[in-house]
């Protein structure tokens, strides 16, 4: 007992001598005076290839800029006009094209969408109960969450066409129904869980009713009248290299061969808040941009201006120069709460409150996005990251609109 205790005691003691003399990333952000000293170096510390922000105070914009490199091979800058994948932002964008649709009155929220689409997609275990677009916009219509990578295609967008990727999931004659699997033992409207396949279905809902693909309605409805010359639903809209690239973060151990990414989550945040190793020691890994049969769930690239463009139409009612996204009815539909707040209380038409704001956030291989406003004021925060998000980046997020909302937007 006495040799294991000093064998026990060597090696906590070798452990703190290694994790002393190991090198590590300088924190320094917390005590940067001014936001782009607090910018640069919290990429640094947080090993954030590229940022752009902008930022909305009283209905105008009062910052609008890149940070660090849209391309780390090439030195390509990061600038507000940089166009990437915005992932789930994409939902309200999708929930402001339905609303243009029942604006033409070619659908109704609470119909069921199965008279919409080209087959049936009812609930196996509630068979009787209609599953709706608000249901859909709300993640409460009992469809359960899926995401398959395995699914994308790479550099290209996806070949499977939405609808027959739906149906082979939600109908009894899909080859991955597995009886019923992606539905919830729970009735339509009952629970919320979020689900990006739900978001796929009213996409399908969409472009049916719509008679074209989202990619032409929202360029019709949203991109073009807004201004938003650098978003799109389909990768082939943009010439080769004019994406920022998609990075994941390989972080190692100092000296030692144990390395992790976002892939091994629990690893990856010991190795980050234990050891918190320097930048020599962590590397960037580049991803494709990715085409998801599944796109209405994240499948919009856009910049941080085209956004804050969107953003101001939104913090004006809606109006933009020359018309409205959306009439007035529409529009308060849209950021209303929806739910029972026994149910949830910050659930508004794909939109939803964080922060004291409403907006959304984004997170997929290679992307961390957020957007968000404050109606009242005027004044919103939106952030482009380009690289897969973790823990440590998830509180980076936090810290940015913090004190961005401290320094920029106190009245």
């Amino acid at each position: 007992m006495r040799r294991l205790g000093i064998l026990l005691a060597i090696s906590i003691a070798a452990t703190l001598v290694f994790w002393l003399i190991s090198p590590k990333q300088e924190l320094t952000s917390a005590r940067a005076e001014d936001f782009d000293g607090f910018i640069t170096a919290l990429m640094a510390e947080e090993s954030i290839p590229g940022f752009a922000i902008a930022v909305i105070k009283h209905r105008q914009i009062v910052r609008l800029e890149g940070h660090g490199f849209a391309d780390v091979a090439s030195r390509r800058p990061m600038t507000p006009d940089t166009p990437m994948n915005i992932a789930s932002i994409s939902k309200p964008l999708l929930g402001i094209t339905l609303l243009q649709l029942r604006d033409k009155g070619l659908l109704n929220l609470d119909a069921d969408i199965s008279a919409y689409l080209p087959f049936r997609v009812p609930n196996p275990h509630f068979q009787t109960a209609p599953i709706t677009l608000r249901q859909l916009a709300t993640h409460t219509s009992s469809i359960a969450d899926f995401a398959d990578p395995a699914d994308y295609a790479a550099d290209a967008d996806s070949s499977v066409p939405l609808t027959d990727h739906i149906r082979g999931l939600l109908t009894a004659e899909g080859e991955r129904y597995d009886a019923g699997a992606h539905y919830l033992k729970a009735a339509p409207g009952s629970v919320r869980e979020y689900s990006n396949l739900g978001a796929g279905v009213a996409g399908a809902v969409a472009e049916a009713v719509g008679g074209e693909p989202l990619a032409a309605l929202g360029r019709e409805g949203i991109f073009a009248p807004l201004g938003m010359k650098n978003s799109s639903w389909l990768l082939q809209s943009y010439p080769s290299g004019a994406l920022a690239t998609r990075y994941e973060v390989r972080q190692c151990i100092p000296f030692l061969k144990v390395c992790a990414t976002s892939t091994k989550p629990k690893l990856n945040y010991l190795i980050g808040s234990i050891f918190n190793p320097s930048a020599e020691y962590r590397t960037f890994e580049p991803y494709p941009q990715y085409g998801n049969p599944n796109y209405p769930d994240g499948g919009v690239h856009s910049s941080v201006h085209d956004l804050a463009l969107l953003t101001l139409s939104i913090l004006n009612q809606g109006n933009y120069d020359g018309g409205e996204l959306l009439t007035q009815a529409s529009f308060e539909e849209m950021l209303r709460l929806q739910l029972p707040a026994s149910l949830d209380d910050r659930q508004r038409f794909f939109w939803r409150d964080r922060y004291g704001l409403t907006g959304h956030a984004g997170s997929d291989r290679g992307v961390f996005t957020s957007l968000y406003f404050d109606r009242a004021k005027g004044n919103a925060i939106i952030v482009l990251m380009n690289r897969t998000p973790d823990g440590d980046t998830e509180v980076a997020m936090e810290r940015i609109f913090e004190r961005v909302s401290s320094e920029m937007l106190r009245d």
